[in-house]
């Protein structure tokens, strides 16, 4: 055998042992090493994603996980893998598209680690954060009404030397009230997959009836107070 046959039989030797390492790798995104979050059960079906033709897209829900591969584009990679993913689950993210990892930490984090303060959120059902939406908008209404009737002006600030701006503070305590009850919602929304522009709708929604209050009350005049010195 000369040089040249053994340098030929060389080369495909180590073509082979490439193929066949990447083969044998586990739960590898072309190389990449798939998010350490996974559990055991959802690996190999990562590891099968991981070696399907573009464009593809793995989502995961908490306990749940759905793909899809081969699609026309990306964005029908990622709507196909949702709906695959939401057939079992409720709440589902995509964690990887073609050869991105684009979930680097776990999108449903163990509830237990969480403060207190937020942990029984995630646990929530629908029906409860719905409840609680409903409750928060009551209490905006009424402290809408409230802060219309009696104003708490505090904290004059100078416009001049003689005409001062005072800002109704009524609102404030029922405005905080109104944010807590929609966390519920909020937290549903963040676990939502933000490449969507309907996810950024949802998770901005709850903020609209607080700015519509403020543009109501500056509307009639009770949102601020001027005055001049005398």
């Amino acid at each position: 055998m000369n040089d040249e046959t053994r340098r030929e039989g060389s080369g495909l030797c180590l073509v082979v042992a490439l193929l066949a390492t990447l083969g044998a790798a586990p739960c590898s995104l072309f190389g990449q090493e798939a998010p350490g979050y996974l559990s055991p059960p959802i690996h190999d079906p990562f590891n099968t994603y991981a070696q399907q033709p573009p464009d593809r897209a793995f989502a995961l829900g908490r306990g749940g996980w759905g793909t899809a591969h081969g699609q026309p584009s990306l964005q029908t990679a990622r709507d196909i893998a949702l709906a695959n993913c939401r057939e079992h689950v409720d709440q589902c993210v995509v964690i990887a598209e073609n050869e991105t990892i684009v979930r680097r930490k776990a999108p449903f984090p163990d509830p237990a680690a969480r403060p207190t303060l937020v942990a029984p959120m995630d646990a929530w059902s629908a029906e409860t954060a719905l409840l609680l939406a409903l409750s928060g908008l009551l209490v905006l209404v009424l402290g809408t009404v409230v802060a219309a009737q009696f104003p708490l002006y505090l904290f004059d600030t100078g416009l001049s030397d003689v005409l001062k701006i005072r800002m109704n503070y009524t609102l404030f305590p029922f405005g905080a009230l109104y944010f807590f009850c929609m966390l519920p919602t909020f937290f549903r929304a963040a676990q939502r997959d933000f490449s969507t522009p309907f996810t950024w709708v949802l998770f901005a929604a709850p903020m609209l009836p607080y700015l519509f209050v403020v543009w109501y009350l500056y509307e009639r005049g009770a949102l601020f107070e001027r005055f001049e010195l005398d």
